[in-house]
């Protein structure tokens, strides 16, 4: 349901606008709307004004947003700590952190460019290392002399390496051996052996040919393979201790102070929020005025707080909703019980206008009906029961998973309750096995009957929501707007009776007066409406052949279960048999899930919300205190 609203007016001194708002703020149940204040008129020497902070104030106000930015930058570096926040007292401490944050911060920030270095070093290190050790297996192919040049290389792919040793023999005189391996990310990497005096001019050959080579320091470079990997180990070991002390340094600091510095952000927060706040208020020459929204049933409890927190200073009023404020009332949306899950489907929609309806309850209603009238089977119904109550015992309530599996649960209800009147159990097995036999009628065969069963819920549903249409507009003090909506009613329910007493002769129903009445409705709402009378009244006719679909995809749902059981028995083997009908089964139940819902759901959101509801309601959402 649509939670009834209240518009109210706060005044009071100057003096005492930033505790009203704190007030409010901490309170966490008002929405203000400037707008509202734009149509106050007042006497000329009591014209409403922005209001505009003081000097004092706009000082306060730079200097807790700077301090602000210093303590989010802090936060950002400092790594996470799960010690629960320090009590800290908020403004009294402010400037002993004002003092603090340019030290950690400083301090912070000097070590975390120690450490991205170090980390930095780290990577280059193991990227390395992983290079040399994948080459090493290599140094078994190589002529034992103590006077090589190890080169380490990296390559495109296998015809560049042909290529370049074609190249690098040629360029050496044969004095040069190369070897290929990958490494464990799947890089092509060689290993080039070559005499130490030509090993410049090798060198030179593979910066022409773009080829890169794996650079050491010049103090590693005269080092045999085993000694560089020996050598780059220790390194590594080296960077990665002075990694671990400077992120234990760190991470002591943020034990010790990041519970503080956050407490102190969520305050400073809080306070710039008032600031900002304070461009809802107007002022006159000695008091401030703050107009808004909130529940009709915090209101009395409001009052009394501020009445007592200001000794009357500050006094709160409600005042009427006029008709220009209906398109500006916030909307909060509050079902109880049955109807609570059933939010997760009208969530889809965009929130309905003040004026209007919540469509919650009424997709509550009829949501589920549709949806047994479509699967109706007995065996379906009962697994989807099963599956809904796993899923709203599983999960903790008001998550998605709960709602969605109590939605099923009531909708497999009536899926049974319509198996039932089918007679129905996994298509005809209920009755081939069990004898089971409709109670009502046999969808699988009567199929205009169950079509004229659809097409008189589909009368009933959209007359409902013409006529719910007509009182929102009443409630909107369009009474125009309400008795056109009423003669279309008239007019759908005289032409579908002149209908059914043209296709099923009745002595009590007669054809020619029905017409009558309809021809006398049709120019009045034409005169009223214009060309667009006609039109939505085929519109709606139309809305209600729609309703078809509930025949239909049931149709279509039996006949697959049929089929389902009819090649299980075909198969000759009874496992092979169950196994057949089992998957067939499963596919038409999950279609037998989606297809209902989805067609359901058009039928509520397109042929009947389109009847009344108004939707592009603004969402209530008032100042609230951040939880630290």
């Amino acid at each position: 349901m649509i939670i009834r609203m209240a518009k109210v007016e706060i005044v009071g001194p100057k003096q005492d606008l930033l505790a009203t708002l704190d007030l409010l703020h901490n309170r966490g149940i008002f929405q203000p709307d400037p707008q509202l204040l734009e149509r106050v008129e007042l006497a000329r020497d009591d014209r409403l004004n922005t209001l505009v902070l003081n000097e004092h104030e706009l000082h306060e106000r730079s200097y807790f947003q700077g301090l602000y930015e210093r303590v989010s930058i802090l936060l950002e570096l400092l790594p996470e700590a799960t010690d629960a926040i320090s009590p800290l007292q908020s403004l009294p401490v402010m400037d002993l952190v004002d003092e603090l944050v340019d030290q950690h911060l400083a301090k912070v920030s000097d070590q975390d460019r120690i450490l991205t270095e170090y980390r930095k070093e780290v990577e280059d290190l193991q990227r390395d290392l992983a290079f040399w050790q994948a080459l090493e297996p290599l140094l078994a192919d190589l002529p034992q002399d103590s006077n090589l040049e190890l080169l380490g290389i990296t390559i495109r792919d296998t015809r560049q390496l042909q290529a370049l040793e074609e190249l690098l023999q040629q360029r050496t005189g044969g004095r040069c051996h190369i070897s290929s391996t990958t490494t464990t990310d799947g890089v092509l990497i060689g290993l080039v052996a070559t005499d130490r005096r030509i090993a410049g001019d090798l060198r030179q050959a593979l910066t022409d040919e773009r080829i890169p080579e794996m650079s050491l320091p010049a103090e590693l470079a005269n080092l045999t393979l085993a000694e560089r990997i020996a050598a780059l180990h220790e390194r590594l070991k080296t960077a990665t201790a002075n990694c671990r002390k400077i992120e234990t340094q760190l991470l002591e600091l943020s034990r010790r102070w990041r519970p503080v510095y956050r407490r102190a952000l969520v305050w400073l927060e809080e306070r710039l929020t008032l600031y900002r706040a304070t461009a809802t208020a107007y002022t006159t020459r000695l008091c401030f005025i703050i107009q808004g929204w909130m529940e009709q049933s915090e209101v009395p409890a409001l009052q009394i707080d501020i009445s007592q927190a200001f000794a009357g200073r500050v006094v709160l009023e409600q005042l009427a909703i006029l008709e220009e404020d209906l398109d500006q009332v916030p909307v909060m949306l509050r079902n109880p019980g049955y109807f609570a899950p059933f939010e997760i489907l009208s969530r889809l929609l965009p929130l309905p206008k003040y004026s209007s309806y919540d469509p919650t309850p009424l997709l509550g209603l009829f949501f589920p009906v549709f949806f047994g009238m479509i699967l109706g089977d007995i065996g379906y119904g009962l697994i989807l029961l099963i599956i809904s109550v796993f899923l709203a015992k599983r999960f903790a309530p008001q998550q998605m998973a709960s709602d969605i599996g109590k939605v099923l649960g009531v909708a497999s209800l009536y899926t049974i309750f319509f198996g039932f009147l089918y007679g129905e159990l996994f298509g005809n097995m209920g009755e081939t096995w069990l004898g089971l036999h409709a109670f009502w009628f046999d969808r699988s065969k009567d199929i205009l009957p169950m079509a004229v069963f659809a097409l008189t819920v589909g009368v009933v549903h959209i007359l409902l929501g013409i006529t719910l249409g007509a009182l929102a507009d009443l409630r909107r003090h369009q009474p125009r707007k309400a008795l056109l909506k009423l003669a279309m009613l008239i007019v759908v329910l005289l032409s579908l009776l002149a209908v059914v007493s043209w296709l099923y002769p009745q002595s009590w129903l007669n054809t020619g007066p029905l017409l009558i009445g309809v021809a006398i409705l049709m120019p009045v709402m034409i005169a009223a409406e214009g060309l667009l009378a006609p039109l939505e009244l085929l519109k709606t006719m139309g809305n209600i052949i729609s309703y078809v679909r509930i025949m239909a995809i049931g149709f279509s749902s039996v006949l697959l279960a049929v089929v389902a059981n009819r090649l299980g028995g075909m198969s000759g083997s009874i496992m092979v048999g169950i196994l057949v009908a089992t998957m067939l089964h499963a596919f038409n139940l999950l279609l037998g899930v989606f297809a209902p819902t989805v067609h359901a759901l058009r039928l509520h959101y397109v042929e009947f919300f389109s009847k009344f509801l108004d939707l592009g309601g603004r969402r209530f959402e008032p100042w609230h205190k951040r939880p630290s």
